[in-house]
Protein backbone atom coordinates (compact mmCIF):
# COMPACT_ATOMS: atom_id res chain seq x y z
CA UNK A 1 0.00 0.00 0.00
CA UNK A 2 3.25 2.27 0.47
CA UNK A 3 4.59 1.74 -2.34
CA UNK A 4 1.29 2.42 -4.22
CA UNK A 5 0.93 5.76 -2.96
CA UNK A 6 4.55 6.66 -3.45
CA UNK A 7 3.91 5.69 -6.72
CA UNK A 8 0.94 7.61 -6.94
CA UNK A 9 2.00 10.43 -6.05
CA UNK A 10 5.35 10.15 -8.44
CA UNK A 11 2.85 10.03 -11.02
CA UNK A 12 0.21 13.02 -9.99
CA UNK A 13 3.34 15.19 -9.39
CA UNK A 14 5.07 14.28 -12.87
CA UNK A 15 1.60 15.35 -14.37
CA UNK A 16 1.52 18.42 -12.75
CA UNK A 17 4.62 19.25 -13.59
CA UNK A 18 4.27 18.59 -17.33
CA UNK A 19 1.10 20.43 -17.12
CA UNK A 20 2.47 23.29 -15.78
CA UNK A 21 5.05 23.21 -18.42
CA UNK A 22 2.89 22.36 -21.10
CA UNK A 23 0.48 25.47 -19.75
CA UNK A 24 3.72 28.03 -19.71
CA UNK A 25 5.07 27.31 -23.48
CA UNK A 26 1.42 27.30 -24.81
CA UNK A 27 1.33 30.71 -22.80
CA UNK A 28 3.87 32.04 -24.52
CA UNK A 29 2.50 31.07 -28.05
CA UNK A 30 -0.81 32.61 -27.02
CA UNK A 31 1.07 35.87 -26.42
CA UNK A 32 2.66 36.19 -29.71
CA UNK A 33 -0.56 34.29 -31.76
CA UNK A 34 -1.61 36.61 -34.93
CA UNK A 35 -4.63 34.88 -35.06
CA UNK A 36 -7.56 36.66 -34.83
CA UNK A 37 -9.46 35.88 -31.84
CA UNK A 38 -6.33 35.16 -29.68
CA UNK A 39 -4.60 38.21 -30.72
CA UNK A 40 -7.59 40.57 -30.49
CA UNK A 41 -7.98 39.21 -27.29
CA UNK A 42 -4.69 39.53 -25.78
CA UNK A 43 -4.48 43.38 -27.29
CA UNK A 44 -7.71 43.91 -26.18
CA UNK A 45 -7.09 42.72 -22.28
CA UNK A 46 -3.70 43.95 -22.25
CA UNK A 47 -2.82 46.58 -24.23
CA UNK A 48 -5.85 48.22 -25.81
CA UNK A 49 -5.91 52.34 -24.53
CA UNK A 50 -8.27 53.73 -26.93
CA UNK A 51 -10.74 56.05 -25.45
CA UNK A 52 -14.18 54.91 -27.50
CA UNK A 53 -14.38 51.47 -28.19
CA UNK A 54 -16.74 49.13 -29.39
CA UNK A 55 -17.69 45.92 -28.38
CA UNK A 56 -20.43 42.68 -29.14
CA UNK A 57 -19.95 39.52 -31.43
CA UNK A 58 -19.70 39.60 -35.28
CA UNK A 59 -21.58 42.02 -36.01
CA UNK A 60 -19.46 44.57 -34.43
CA UNK A 61 -16.63 43.13 -35.63
CA UNK A 62 -17.19 43.53 -38.94
CA UNK A 63 -19.53 46.76 -39.10
CA UNK A 64 -18.03 49.65 -37.33
CA UNK A 65 -14.57 51.12 -39.41
CA UNK A 66 -12.28 52.78 -36.65
CA UNK A 67 -9.87 54.71 -39.48
CA UNK A 68 -13.46 56.65 -41.04
CA UNK A 69 -15.10 57.53 -37.55
CA UNK A 70 -12.13 58.41 -35.96
CA UNK A 71 -11.96 60.96 -38.90
CA UNK A 72 -15.40 62.82 -37.75
CA UNK A 73 -14.81 61.74 -33.61
CA UNK A 74 -11.11 62.97 -33.94
CA UNK A 75 -9.98 60.47 -31.30
CA UNK A 76 -8.56 56.97 -30.94
CA UNK A 77 -11.21 54.34 -31.68
CA UNK A 78 -10.91 50.68 -31.60
CA UNK A 79 -13.36 47.81 -32.38
CA UNK A 80 -13.02 45.13 -29.91
CA UNK A 81 -15.75 42.80 -31.76
CA UNK A 82 -15.42 39.17 -31.93
CA UNK A 83 -16.91 37.27 -34.62
CA UNK A 84 -19.21 33.93 -33.09
CA UNK A 85 -21.72 34.37 -30.83
CA UNK A 86 -19.94 36.19 -28.09
CA UNK A 87 -22.74 36.95 -26.20
CA UNK A 88 -23.65 38.90 -23.20
CA UNK A 89 -21.70 36.47 -20.86
CA UNK A 90 -18.82 37.15 -22.85
CA UNK A 91 -19.04 40.39 -23.03
CA UNK A 92 -19.54 41.01 -19.15
CA UNK A 93 -16.24 39.24 -18.77
CA UNK A 94 -14.21 41.32 -21.23
CA UNK A 95 -15.28 44.15 -20.06
CA UNK A 96 -14.93 43.27 -16.26
CA UNK A 97 -11.06 42.16 -18.03
CA UNK A 98 -10.57 45.44 -19.71
CA UNK A 99 -11.59 47.63 -16.41
CA UNK A 100 -9.10 45.85 -14.50
CA UNK A 101 -6.54 47.70 -16.78
CA UNK A 102 -7.98 51.06 -17.99
CA UNK A 103 -11.09 52.86 -18.21
CA UNK A 104 -12.28 54.00 -21.73
CA UNK A 105 -14.66 57.24 -21.91
CA UNK A 106 -17.26 55.83 -24.51
CA UNK A 107 -18.41 51.85 -25.10
CA UNK A 108 -20.71 51.70 -27.78
CA UNK A 109 -21.72 48.04 -27.51
CA UNK A 110 -23.64 46.34 -30.28
CA UNK A 111 -26.75 44.23 -29.60
CA UNK A 112 -27.87 41.03 -30.96
CA UNK A 113 -30.65 38.92 -29.51
CA UNK A 114 -28.43 36.50 -28.15
CA UNK A 115 -28.04 39.04 -25.46
CA UNK A 116 -31.41 38.59 -24.05
CA UNK A 117 -33.44 35.77 -25.68
CA UNK A 118 -33.13 32.22 -25.17
CA UNK A 119 -31.03 31.81 -28.79
CA UNK A 120 -30.18 27.97 -28.84
CA UNK A 121 -26.84 28.47 -30.73
CA UNK A 122 -25.00 30.51 -28.01
CA UNK A 123 -25.61 30.02 -24.33
CA UNK A 124 -22.41 29.86 -21.58
CA UNK A 125 -20.14 28.29 -24.32
CA UNK A 126 -19.40 32.07 -25.52
CA UNK A 127 -17.22 32.34 -22.02
CA UNK A 128 -14.80 29.21 -22.67
CA UNK A 129 -12.37 31.86 -24.66
CA UNK A 130 -11.80 33.79 -21.68
CA UNK A 131 -10.27 30.67 -20.01
CA UNK A 132 -6.71 32.12 -21.01
CA UNK A 133 -7.54 35.19 -18.54
CA UNK A 134 -8.88 32.86 -15.42
CA UNK A 135 -7.86 34.69 -11.99
CA UNK A 136 -8.07 38.17 -14.09
CA UNK A 137 -10.96 40.16 -13.04
CA UNK A 138 -13.99 38.83 -10.15
CA UNK A 139 -16.42 39.33 -13.66
CA UNK A 140 -14.44 37.36 -15.79
CA UNK A 141 -14.51 34.57 -12.75
CA UNK A 142 -17.48 34.83 -12.13
CA UNK A 143 -18.58 33.61 -16.04
CA UNK A 144 -16.22 31.33 -16.21
CA UNK A 145 -17.58 29.42 -13.09
CA UNK A 146 -21.28 29.87 -14.19
CA UNK A 147 -20.14 28.39 -17.83
CA UNK A 148 -18.28 25.15 -15.32
CA UNK A 149 -14.86 26.76 -17.00
CA UNK A 150 -13.31 28.05 -13.85
CA UNK A 151 -11.93 24.98 -11.74
CA UNK A 152 -10.91 23.29 -14.83
CA UNK A 153 -8.82 26.07 -15.95
CA UNK A 154 -7.48 26.50 -12.47
CA UNK A 155 -6.69 22.63 -12.56
CA UNK A 156 -4.96 22.23 -15.19
CA UNK A 157 -3.27 25.59 -17.23
CA UNK A 158 -3.11 23.43 -20.41
CA UNK A 159 -6.72 22.68 -19.67
CA UNK A 160 -7.14 27.06 -20.26
CA UNK A 161 -6.18 26.40 -24.40
CA UNK A 162 -7.98 23.30 -25.05
CA UNK A 163 -8.12 23.08 -28.34
CA UNK A 164 -6.36 26.50 -29.67
CA UNK A 165 -3.12 24.72 -30.53
CA UNK A 166 -3.62 24.58 -34.31
CA UNK A 167 -4.37 28.03 -34.23
CA UNK A 168 -1.86 29.19 -32.24
CA UNK A 169 0.92 27.15 -34.24
CA UNK A 170 -0.62 28.67 -37.67
CA UNK A 171 -1.12 32.33 -35.43
CA UNK A 172 2.63 32.43 -34.98
CA UNK A 173 4.03 30.60 -38.18
CA UNK A 174 1.93 33.14 -40.70
CA UNK A 175 0.72 36.95 -39.95
CA UNK A 176 -3.15 36.63 -39.61
CA UNK A 177 -4.02 40.62 -38.08
CA UNK A 178 -3.77 43.61 -39.98
CA UNK A 179 -2.88 45.79 -36.94
CA UNK A 180 -3.77 48.86 -39.09
CA UNK A 181 -7.40 48.37 -38.79
CA UNK A 182 -7.81 48.69 -35.27
CA UNK A 183 -9.96 45.56 -34.79
CA UNK A 184 -12.10 45.48 -37.76
CA UNK A 185 -12.60 42.34 -39.59
CA UNK A 186 -13.46 43.66 -42.81
CA UNK A 187 -15.69 41.31 -45.25
CA UNK A 188 -15.15 41.24 -48.66
CA UNK A 189 -18.24 40.17 -51.58
CA UNK A 190 -21.57 40.39 -51.80
CA UNK A 191 -24.62 38.64 -50.61
CA UNK A 192 -25.92 35.86 -52.99
CA UNK A 193 -29.56 36.80 -54.34
CA UNK A 194 -29.23 33.83 -57.11
CA UNK A 195 -31.67 31.51 -54.86
CA UNK A 196 -34.32 34.23 -54.51
CA UNK A 197 -36.00 36.72 -52.09
CA UNK A 198 -34.04 36.63 -48.98
CA UNK A 199 -36.54 36.77 -46.17
CA UNK A 200 -35.71 38.68 -42.60
CA UNK A 201 -34.23 36.52 -39.81
CA UNK A 202 -36.48 35.35 -37.21
CA UNK A 203 -35.95 35.47 -33.64
CA UNK A 204 -38.75 33.66 -32.18
CA UNK A 205 -37.40 32.82 -29.13
CA UNK A 206 -38.24 33.80 -25.21
CA UNK A 207 -36.93 36.32 -23.38
CA UNK A 208 -33.67 34.63 -21.41
CA UNK A 209 -33.56 36.41 -17.89
CA UNK A 210 -30.57 35.41 -17.43
CA UNK A 211 -28.83 36.92 -20.05
CA UNK A 212 -30.76 40.32 -19.31
CA UNK A 213 -29.53 40.03 -15.97
CA UNK A 214 -25.71 40.33 -17.60
CA UNK A 215 -26.71 43.03 -19.62
CA UNK A 216 -27.90 45.22 -16.83
CA UNK A 217 -24.52 44.11 -15.04
CA UNK A 218 -22.88 45.28 -18.14
CA UNK A 219 -24.85 48.83 -17.71
CA UNK A 220 -23.89 48.74 -13.99
CA UNK A 221 -20.12 48.61 -14.46
CA UNK A 222 -20.74 51.45 -16.81
CA UNK A 223 -22.17 53.50 -14.58
CA UNK A 224 -19.73 52.65 -11.82
CA UNK A 225 -16.98 53.48 -13.64
CA UNK A 226 -18.44 56.65 -15.34
CA UNK A 227 -18.53 55.30 -18.83
CA UNK A 228 -20.81 56.64 -21.32
CA UNK A 229 -22.29 53.46 -22.27
CA UNK A 230 -24.68 53.46 -26.30
CA UNK A 231 -26.61 50.20 -27.25
CA UNK A 232 -26.59 49.98 -30.95
CA UNK A 233 -28.15 47.91 -33.34
CA UNK A 234 -26.39 47.60 -36.86
CA UNK A 235 -28.50 47.55 -40.54
CA UNK A 236 -30.09 43.96 -41.49
CA UNK A 237 -30.18 43.10 -45.43
CA UNK A 238 -33.87 42.67 -44.87
CA UNK A 239 -36.11 43.77 -42.46
CA UNK A 240 -39.23 42.67 -40.14
CA UNK A 241 -41.86 44.15 -38.82
CA UNK A 242 -41.86 42.39 -35.40
CA UNK A 243 -40.16 44.73 -32.85
CA UNK A 244 -37.81 41.83 -31.45
CA UNK A 245 -35.87 44.38 -29.72
CA UNK A 246 -37.83 45.43 -26.87
CA UNK A 247 -35.92 44.36 -24.14
CA UNK A 248 -32.96 46.45 -25.04
CA UNK A 249 -35.43 49.81 -25.48
CA UNK A 250 -36.67 48.82 -21.61
CA UNK A 251 -33.17 48.72 -20.44
CA UNK A 252 -32.05 51.97 -21.94
CA UNK A 253 -34.84 54.07 -20.66
CA UNK A 254 -34.99 52.49 -17.39
CA UNK A 255 -31.56 53.18 -17.32
CA UNK A 256 -31.43 56.75 -19.07
CA UNK A 257 -29.06 55.45 -21.42
CA UNK A 258 -29.58 55.72 -25.30
CA UNK A 259 -30.06 52.80 -27.26
CA UNK A 260 -29.51 53.75 -31.64
CA UNK A 261 -31.68 51.15 -33.76
CA UNK A 262 -30.36 51.34 -36.98
CA UNK A 263 -32.12 48.00 -37.85
CA UNK A 264 -33.74 49.50 -41.10
CA UNK A 265 -31.28 52.26 -42.33
CA UNK A 266 -32.41 53.95 -45.38
CA UNK A 267 -29.32 53.66 -47.79
CA UNK A 268 -28.57 50.61 -46.49
CA UNK A 269 -30.80 48.26 -45.44
CA UNK A 270 -31.90 46.29 -48.50
CA UNK A 271 -29.12 47.40 -50.60
CA UNK A 272 -27.20 44.03 -51.83
CA UNK A 273 -24.44 45.92 -52.82
CA UNK A 274 -23.64 46.57 -49.11
CA UNK A 275 -24.21 43.02 -47.64
CA UNK A 276 -22.04 39.93 -47.36
CA UNK A 277 -24.82 37.74 -46.25
CA UNK A 278 -28.19 38.56 -44.33
CA UNK A 279 -26.55 40.10 -41.26
CA UNK A 280 -23.62 40.98 -42.20
CA UNK A 281 -22.07 44.12 -44.04
CA UNK A 282 -19.35 43.81 -46.39
CA UNK A 283 -16.23 46.19 -46.52
CA UNK A 284 -18.13 48.81 -48.47
CA UNK A 285 -21.27 48.53 -46.59
CA UNK A 286 -19.56 49.03 -42.86
CA UNK A 287 -17.34 52.31 -44.38
CA UNK A 288 -21.01 53.45 -45.38
CA UNK A 289 -22.45 52.84 -42.38
CA UNK A 290 -19.70 54.42 -39.97
CA UNK A 291 -19.57 57.51 -42.48
CA UNK A 292 -23.50 57.85 -41.98
CA UNK A 293 -23.81 57.13 -37.88
CA UNK A 294 -20.14 59.27 -37.10
CA UNK A 295 -22.14 62.41 -36.50
CA UNK A 296 -24.74 61.05 -34.65
CA UNK A 297 -22.19 58.85 -32.34
CA UNK A 298 -19.92 62.32 -32.17
CA UNK A 299 -21.94 63.30 -29.15
CA UNK A 300 -21.43 60.62 -26.49
CA UNK A 301 -17.82 61.34 -27.01
CA UNK A 302 -17.08 65.06 -26.40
Amino acid sequence: MRKFLIRLIIIIGIVFILDRTMGLVIKILYNTATTTDEYKLNFTTNQMDAPIIFMGSSRCHHHYVPDVLEDTLQTKVYNAGLWGMRNIYFQYGLLSNILERYTPKTIFLEIHPIDFLKTPYSDLTSVSNLSPFVNRSSGCDEVLKKGKYYYKDILSHTYRYNSLFPNLILGNLFTRTNLENEGLKPLYGEIDKSKGKIAPEKFNFPVDQNRVKYLQAFINKCKDKNIKLVLLFSPMYAVDSVDFLTIPTILAKKNNIDFLNYYNLPGITGKEEYFYDFGHLNEAGARKYSSLIAGELKKYTN
